[in-house]
């Protein structure tokens, strides 16, 4: 894990991922905060793989109680801007990490990390368990214009596991293009039948 969150650390140093505050991801940090309020989710989020944080902004001024950001570059959380007694950020990869037993959350944010594991489908069954009751999932994955690439393999294991309507009941399942930037994504809002 160490190498990893090196090369993070490295790219967050760089610059590398400092177009995620623009403007034009602003449209997809708004269906996730929207979503989060339509749902009434707002209270205890999980943002995993939450960089700097940048979704919490968005969802602050909703009645967030709790706020969990986890990244594995320690610079992206460093750069977070976040001083609320609300919120804790957690170094770790998505794949390791756990939560106490009595922590349970309302919401649970993917933006933009599944495919960064082996099994995305098996992780999005674990994080399952740390849901409250009614709680939701959202999920934003970047489409690659390549259809065989490893993105898009991700994107086929996630959709085809919700897809499963004893497992998983789908809220809102989008698409979303932007044309300034010549690059789209998926966005899909479940819940876990329980």
């Amino acid at each position: 894990m160490e190498e990893l969150s090196d090369d993070w650390d490295r790219q967050y140093e760089a610059g590398r991922w400092h177009f995620l505050n623009d403007i034009k991801e602003a449209a997809r940090y708004g269906i996730l905060s929207a979503w989060l309020g339509q749902t009434g989710t707002t209270r205890a989020v999980l943002d995993v793989g939450c960089g700097e944080a940048i979704l919490y902004h968005y969802l602050k001024s909703s009645g967030l109680q709790r706020y969990c950001g986890v990244d594995l570059s320690e610079i992206a959380l460093g750069n977070a801007n976040v001083a609320e007694e609300c919120v804790q950020l957690v170094q770790s990869d998505l794949e390791s990490f756990n939560v106490k037993t009595a922590d349970k959350f309302s919401a649970i944010v993917f933006n933009e990390v599944l495919y960064f594991c082996e099994e995305p489908e098996l992780q999005l069954n674990r994080y399952a368990k740390f849901l409250e009751d009614n709680g939701v999932i959202a999920i934003s994955m970047y489409t690659p214009a390549r259809e065989k690439s490893g993105a898009n393999r991700s994107i086929q294991k996630v959709w085809s596991e919700t897809d499963k309507s004893d497992h998983w009941k789908v809220l809102d399942d989008l698409e979303l293009k932007s044309c300034s930037k010549n690059v789209g994504w998926k966005l899909r809002l479940v819940r876990p039948v329980r």
